[in-house]
């Protein structure tokens, strides 16, 4: 998010309503000397000015705004550092005036915590359009979108005229992820001050958050011209730029480092700076960038949020994970960081502890749909098919281009019995012109798979051709075993089957296992027998093959019997363990094993929620405690007699929280503020009173 200036840093009429009349028309002789291209003068004029009167925190003020808008950073720093300085004996006009200004002038180049104090200074000392706006602005850089929101929107009640309100409300919905409101109050600052540079360059920002990237080129570019020593309309341009078109790399860098010349400390340059290096997997110089971003902002979120993304990039899952504790306990409302934070516990494999922050992600940043997509795949690992399919909707709705996305929706129709619908939209996918993934086809081979045993052929086609574009595709292999033994070709069976051991050793327990009732079809009991061995000792101890076998050698069953009782078994299988199985794993076992049966046990509702509960309460493994409450959560109303316990986790202190940590220590109090917003969340889901 950039940082704002009032309508009065545009350098456009007088000082302010309450500034002496020298000092004004002092201001007014430098801007148009700026204008006429000789800012040496300009600096001249206004500094003889302040000279002249040295007590006046206006004068100040002034000189600091012709040096800032002619590129002198540093001197317009310690000229507004004197103005707030002189300001402190002034009459409360001046003080909020001064500081309302200046901390827009900290924005472009210092940290947003600084910003803020001096911005709810501004409005303490007088509140009004320019001193909301300034709050707003400020709020909104440090990640308090809603009341940043609300203090642009008092600002634009008090004062509809004034550009700066209309921006400080454009920049609070950028904050919150509202590109489209956003849009018509960036196009009323700068139809009102055609000056206000940031306004323009936010503008172009709200335009490509929609995806309309020509129109954001224009008006960033528009930005540079309107003042060519905006860092800010450079970097943005940049950016624009490379939405364009991916292959003008070389100008979008060129115009993003423009930015960090004109101004090397602005941290939202820098951050813009390094996303177009990361978009060229050139992770050591965004590296570089973000950190720069950080030495003038430390606090500043989006700086932190990259830096994390190249934590998961180089592995460090576990360092990653707690910085995003951190960065979520500073900033909890920004979708980013809880987005990362999630994106990292599914690649963990905790999908359980990734529903929550990826819920937040969704909702703080509805038009993601990266982020709808992962919550759609954490609420699938957790069993919650119903949520799965409406988030992937929602992805696909948002993101219709992402083939991905919606081969996945295909699939999550077919598990939620609407297979005909699966079917339709997976044919969509594998007919997208130039489509050349496995994916697709993968997913279209189990539905149809799945759908009626008349299917199989159709199956065996889908499954054939995944193989056709993808022959180390394992899954693609193993299922094409199960499709050819629906079809009774039982020897296309066991060579799939082989061929999927051959591509994935993983796949071998699965794989002998329907070699084996491949051979069991064909009434060779001694084969049968040996593959269910061989596939016990891998894992996959299949008591059906080998209570049907047993049957073979006794003469006691046909055939057909033991294919009939193989389709049940496989129907069990997708429905998995009982809740009374579920629920003595949550309570025993590994760290691992417990999470996933608490996250199983969430599709048997009201059953579950005593073991749910005690797991929840009792675990020593506070990751364990997490999945579970989380689970409770997902569970809804029928845990509503776990509330009391609930509220208690969410609202007691912090056992592990010390004035003094060592890295063990700091972990288990980052996890457990994980349980805590976990006991949170789960509160809300279940109605808790």
């Amino acid at each position: 998010m950039t940082g704002v200036l009032l309508t009065a840093f545009a350098l456009a009429g007088a000082l302010s309503a309450h500034a002496d009349k020298r000092v004004d028309d002092a201001f007014a002789r430098a801007e148009t000397q700026i204008d006429k291209g000789r800012p040496d003068d300009a600096v001249k004029t206004m500094k003889k000015a302040a000279d002249q009167q040295p007590t006046s925190a206006e004068a100040q003020l002034a000189l600091a705004r012709v040096h800032w808008r002619i590129g002198n950073l540093d001197e317009g720093a310690t000229a507004a550092s004197k103005a707030v300085e002189l300001s402190a004996s002034a009459p409360p006009a001046v003080q909020a005036d001064v500081l309302s200004t200046v901390s827009g002038l900290t924005l472009l180049r210092g940290p947003g915590k600084e910003a803020l104090e001096q911005a709810t200074r501004a409005v303490k000392a007088q509140e009004s359009p320019a001193t909301l706006a300034a709050l707003a602005r400020a709020q909104a850089r440090t990640h308090q979108g809603t009341a940043a929101l609300e203090n642009a929107q008092k600002a634009v009640q008090l004062g509809p005229t004034v550009a700066a309100a209309h921006h400080a409300q454009g920049e609070a919905l950028l904050a919150l992820r509202r590109a489209a409101e956003a849009e018509p109050a960036l196009r009323k600052a700068v139809e009102l001050d055609p000056k206000l540079t940031l306004a323009q360059s936010d503008l172009a920002l709200a335009l490509l958050a929609q995806g309309k990237a020509k129109e954001a080129v224009d008006a960033a570019r528009k930005a540079t011209e309107v003042n060519p020593q905006s860092g800010e309309a450079f970097a943005v341009l940049g950016t624009a730029i490379l939405a364009l078109d991916k292959n003008n790399w070389g100008d979008a860098i060129a115009q993003a480092q423009q930015g960090a010349f004109l101004n090397p400390r602005n941290p939202v340059v820098q951050v813009s700076v390094g996303r177009i290096f990361e978009t060229a997997n050139n992770f050591d110089q965004a590296s570089a960038a973000y950190k720069r971003a950080l030495d003038a902002d430390p606090g500043y979120v989006p700086a932190r949020s990259a830096l994390l993304k190249m934590q998961v990039l180089r592995g460090e899952l576990d360092a990653a994970l707690v910085e995003a504790g951190r960065l979520i306990q500073d900033a909890p409302e920004n979708a980013e960081a809880q987005l990362v934070r999630g994106r990292i516990l599914l690649r963990k494999g905790e999908f359980g502890e990734a529903v929550s922050p990826l819920e937040m992600a969704a909702r703080f940043d509805p038009q993601n749909a990266e982020a709808h997509a992962l919550l759609g795949t954490a609420y699938q690992y957790t069993r919650e098919s119903d949520n799965a399919l409406e988030s992937y909707h929602k992805a696909v709705q948002l993101a219709p281009q992402n083939t991905d996305y919606r081969s996945t929706y295909g699939l999550l129709l077919a598990l939620n019995k609407k297979y005909a619908e699966g079917v339709t939209e997976l044919k969509k996918v594998v007919a997208t012109p130039g489509y050349k993934d496995a994916a697709a086809w993968v997913n279209l081979g189990w539905v149809y798979r799945n759908m009626e045993p008349s299917n199989a052929p159709d199956s065996i086609a889908a499954y054939t051709k995944s193989l056709e574009i993808d022959p180390k595709n394992e899954q693609a292999a193993l299922g094409l075993g199960w499709a050819h033994s629906y079809q009774r070709n039982y020897d296309q069976a066991i060579a799939a089957f082989r061929k999927a051991i051959e591509l994935d050793p993983k796949t071998s327990g699965e794989a002998l296992n329907g070699i084996a009732w491949s051979y069991l079809f064909k009434k060779d009991v001694a084969k049968a027998k040996e593959f269910a061995e061989k596939a016990k000792a891998d894992g996959r101890n299949d008591a059906r093959l080998l209570t049907n076998i047993d049957r073979f050698e006794k003469g006691m069953a046909a055939a057909e019997e033991a294919e009939r009782e193989f389709r049940e078994q496989q129907r069990k299988a997708q429905e998995g363990p009982d809740v009374g199985t579920l629920g003595a794993q949550a309570m025993r076992g590994n760290s691992s094993g417990k999470k996933n049966a608490c996250r199983q046990l969430i599709r048997f509702g009201p059953p579950a929620v005593e073991f749910l509960a005690f797991a929840a309460i009792n675990d020593p493994d506070l990751s364990v405690r997490e999945v579970c409450i989380a689970s409770l959560g997902a569970v809804g109303g029928a845990a509503r007699g776990q509330c009391r316990q609930l509220q208690h986790i969410a609202t007691a202190p912090n056992p592990y929280d010390q004035t003094v940590m060592d890295p063990k220590q700091m972990q288990l109090m980052v996890q457990y503020e994980d349980v805590k917003r976990a006991a949170k969340t789960a509160v809300a889901r279940i109605g808790c009173n």
